[in-house]
């Protein structure tokens, strides 16, 4: 193994980190196919983790930029115990989780749909979830995180970047706030439970962006001003118009203006 990649072991948490890969997600991705080659399987919440991707992806086509250690750059493994028309479920834990470690260190943290993580109206993070299916379950998912952490510099291409940094003017230790952000997720696991779906719907709700306030939106090339009234069972955004009419729309349907 060489000198730029290692195994530790943290809390009874494995964590594997490596210096440069071009995304966390491919990475982890290539582990667990080989580990189902071998009949074996990663354990749960097992962590890649890096200090640069030199192809980081967001969601769609989106790339995810990160100057080199400053950040949170990590994939986390999942075999979650649901089926696959509740693949939103695991978007709303996850992206709470975020929100919850964020709130320990800033006053406000909303979460723009599907997966954005915001401070006012600046995006602090991003998450890219991949599910596995096989026949009528989720055999795996693999779920990637972005959080800018210590950078302060951007591109002048990314529109609203924010970090913790820039807001709190501290410097934080990125494998620690990863360690806690992880021990978030095993605590909240219990929540992908079928009892307790309706707790995560509400809590997205509670911390949704633009949730019931009237915004203008893209649909269809056309500016409308809409209302978020909530999310269907397939994660798809709930928008009201100004007669009482409500839609859903999926994410290439629908722009934050």
């Amino acid at each position: 193994m060489g000198k730029d990649s290692y195994f530790c072991q943290m809390k009874k948490k494995l964590f594997h980190f490596i210096d440069t890969t071009d995304s966390t997600n491919n990475f982890l991705k290539k582990l667990a196919e080989d580990k189902l080659l071998s009949n074996n399987n990663l354990p749960e919440f097992y962590t890649v983790y890096t200090a640069e991707q030199t192809h980081g992806r967001g969601q769609g086509t989106n790339t995810w930029e990160s100057s080199h250690g400053a950040n949170i750059l990590a994939s986390i493994y999942f075999t979650p115990p649901l089926p696959p028309v509740s693949q939103f479920i695991f978007n709303q834990y996850f992206s709470l989780a975020i929100r919850k470690l964020l709130l320990r260190y800033l006053p406000k943290v909303q979460i723009k749909w599907p997966n954005d993580i915001y401070v006012g109206s600046d995006k602090i993070g991003g998450i890219l979830i991949e599910h596995f299916l096989e026949g009528d379950c989720i055999s795996r998912t693999i779920a990637g995180i972005g959080i800018n952490v210590n950078q302060v510099q951007f591109s002048s291409s990314i529109p609203n970047p924010i970090s913790l940094k820039m807001i709190t003017e501290k410097n934080y230790d990125t494998k620690s706030l990863l360690e806690k952000f992880i021990d978030i997720l095993k605590q909240d696991y219990h929540l992908l439970n079928i009892q307790n779906h309706l707790i995560l719907k509400n809590e997205y709700l509670n911390a949704l962006y633009q949730y019931q306030e009237k915004h203008l939106y893209l649909i269809n090339g056309i500016e409308t001003m809409k209302i978020i009234t909530g999310i269907d069972l397939y994660g798809r955004l709930l928008l009201m118009d100004e007669k009482g009419n409500i839609s859903s729309f999926g994410l290439k349907e629908v722009k934050f203006l």
